[in-house]
């Protein structure tokens, strides 16, 4: 353990309670539905609680849900105020000397849509052209790192927002829209006719990955929570709840992001057997 703490486990077990963090405004991820949480992390997590269940012997575990916002998300976990984070957090070396991870549960990478009529696939063939992406964003400061270490001469149009974003590839003010690619696709599912549109299979950069986010060094309820993950995947509910919210109209927005399982998570399904 990082500090004194006893491991959640032992918490869990006592108190019959289990909370969770989740975030608002993250849809596929995690978002309300009919007032209550609800997205794939969500999903995920409510299998790996009922696991942690069989796995305490107990014969019950309630579920604490807790709104959290972006900014305090790490330091509720330091401070003990939630068991789990199910949303959508990057596991970055730096952010892994702060908090725990669970096993990746998704990948996301920056790609591009473009129109189709117009032929681009890679970012090699965007060179010398203009494409939007949304200002602040780190799919932005990738652009431009991009842009200088391969010479590619891209004109980058700041945009405030999606709608604003694929207004200009619509109109080919922009070549493209370079984004998260699950932001993409559910661009693309509104559109209206996605036939039209070409997502890249070329990438900025290696596939991020997203954890359930636990407490720092508790390896004994870390060792659980994969566990439960592992039996998720062998079961094959994992891949029944990503086809659920990947593959099928989406519940908070009718949408069918129509979004393959990722290399990376295909991989990753296939060694524990889902």
């Amino acid at each position: 353990m990082a500090d004194d703490r006893p491991s959640a486990l032992q918490k869990i077990a006592a108190t019959k309670r289990i909370t969770i963090g989740y975030r608002t405004g993250y849809p596929p991820y995690s978002d309300m539905l009919d007032g209550k949480p609800a997205g794939y992390v969500i999903d995920l997590c409510r299998h790996v609680v009922d696991n942690l269940r069989q796995t305490l012997g107990v014969d019950r575990l309630d579920i604490d849900f807790v709104p959290i916002p972006m900014a305090a998300r790490f330091v509720m976990m330091r401070e003990g105020r939630m068991d789990m984070e199910c949303a959508a957090t990057t596991i970055t070396a730096e952010r892994q000397r702060q908090v725990g991870f669970s096993r990746p549960i998704f990948f996301t990478a920056t790609r591009f849509v473009a129109l189709r009529r117009n032929g681009y696939r890679t970012f090699a063939d965007l060179a010398g052209r203009t494409v939007a992406s949304l200002a602040g964003t780190s799919e932005t400061g990738e652009l431009n790192a991009a842009n200088r270490q391969r010479k590619l001469n891209i004109a980058i149009l700041l945009c405030r927002e999606d709608v604003e974003a694929f207004a200009a590839v619509k109109t080919e003010r922009a070549a493209a829209y370079v984004m998260d690619d699950v932001l993409l696709a559910g661009v693309m599912a509104n559109w209206g006719k996605s036939d039209e549109l070409v997502m890249s299979d070329d990438t900025l950069r290696a596939a991020e990955a997203y954890g359930i986010m636990l407490p720092l060094g508790d390896e004994a309820f870390a060792r659980d929570v994969n566990a439960a993950l592992e039996a998720t995947a062998a079961n094959g509910r994992w891949r029944a709840i990503y086809n659920a919210w990947f593959l099928s109209p989406n519940p908070f927005t009718g949408w069918n992001l129509n979004l393959p399982l990722s290399p990376e998570l295909e991989a990753s399904l296939a060694r524990l057997g889902g």
